[in-house]
């Protein structure tokens, strides 16, 4: 969906294709680093190759992410001629538009999901399609629609605290969001992660909302 140490650690399939992507690249590099050398003749000296530079490997850019997904959402796309009402079709195909970071044509698909079916994992896709854009005040705003559908839906709430915090700058807002995804969800796996960014959070309670405060650190 992860995230570094100075990153916010969202709940989200973003990161899954990416890496997927990232590894196989890396599979290549290796299986080519690895190659056995040539052997060299006798009859000619071998000049002492000058080493290469450690650029590491290409990551791919946005046209390959694009064509990557257009790839893997064929057959979804295929199905949703016959079914262009599906909003469950609609969703999985946003969300792995989304997974390769194409936000704008992930929107097309999770607001037509959305106005037909509106689930907590659709629109919480969504909300990071406009967070994504920029536009955090819509993300927020349709983080709190999923919560009228599912008032404790722990990766709602987390990331509610998250868009609040990084989007918004407002520690108040965020703490209101983890405290209820606590009492919501005492025993999530995430609750001594949500404790100590509550911690975090209250040293920047003095703070005017929408001023710029260091990141809080994100653990594993």
């Amino acid at each position: 969906m992860e995230a570094s140490d100075q990153q916010p650690k969202f709940w989200s399939a973003i990161q899954v294709y990416t890496m997927a992507v990232i590894c196989l690249i890396l599979g290549i590099a290796f299986g080519y680093l690895l190659r056995a050398p040539g052997t060299a003749t006798a009859s000619a000296p071998v000049a002492t190759p000058r080493p290469a530079p450690n650029k590491g490997p290409d990551l791919p850019n946005a046209a390959d992410m694009k064509r990557m997904a257009d790839k893997q959402v064929a057959p979804l796309l295929a199905e949703l001629k016959n079914n262009p009402k599906d909003a469950d079709l609609l969703s999985k195909i946003g969300q792995a538009y989304l997974a390769a970071q194409q936000s704008q044509t992930a929107q097309q698909y999770l607001e037509q999901s959305a106005a037909l079916k509106p689930t907590p994992d659709t629109l919480n896709a969504l909300s990071f399609v406009y967070y994504s854009l920029g536009d955090a005040d819509k993300a927020i705003q349709t983080l709190h629609r999923a919560l009228r559908i599912d008032p404790k839906n722990a990766k709602v709430l987390f990331n509610l605290g998250m868009f609040e915090w990084h989007g918004k700058s407002d520690p108040k807002a965020a703490i209101a969001a983890w405290q209820t995804f606590i009492k919501a969800n005492p025993n999530d796996p995430k609750t001594a992660q949500v404790e100590k960014m509550i911690a975090q959070a209250k040293q920047h309670l003095n703070i005017a909302p929408g001023t710029k405060t260091a990141i809080p650190a994100v653990q594993q």
